[in-house]
């Protein structure tokens, strides 16, 4: 067996870039603070869980139209996930990020044996929060 051998190896970084500008058209946007995160994530997960449950057919869609734009809930009326009758069809997983103060845009992952994605963008509206587009990401499925 021959060892791989590398031809220059990695130096450390000696100058560093400059920051990046707070203001103007190169400007990045702020960083979400770690308490940000846990918000979206916990807005993302209880709306996410009402959407599933109706895609899964285990929650009437009327239970959720609070939550829900016209155009969203009209979209979850005809729409069923396949295979999610099966006992272990589950949310597996939820990955959010708060875009702002007033946006989540998340992705749950469900599924048992073949897994899927719903990609959500939920928006306060008013007091509450209302998911504003709702995606399914699988090749075929619906």
């Amino acid at each position: 067996m021959t060892a791989i051998q590398s031809g220059t190896a990695l130096q450390p970084r000696t100058t560093f870039p400059p920051p990046a500008p707070t203001t103007g058209p190169r400007a990045e946007p702020p960083r979400v603070r770690p308490a940000a995160h846990r918000s979206a994530v916990a807005v993302a997960s209880l709306i996410g869980r009402q959407v599933f449950d109706v895609l899964a057919g285990r929650t009437r869609p009327d239970r959720v139209r609070e939550s829900l734009t016209a155009t969203v809930f009209g979209n979850l009326i005809g729409v069923r996930l396949h295979g999610a009758h099966h006992p272990d069809y589950r949310l597996h997983s939820v990955h959010a990020c708060a875009v702002d103060d007033s946006v989540v845009e998340a992705c749950l992952i469900v599924g048992a044996h073949r897994f899927r994605a719903l990609v959500l963008r939920i928006e306060r509206q008013a007091q509450r929060w209302v998911c504003t587009r709702l995606a399914p990401i699988e090749r075929g499925a619906f």
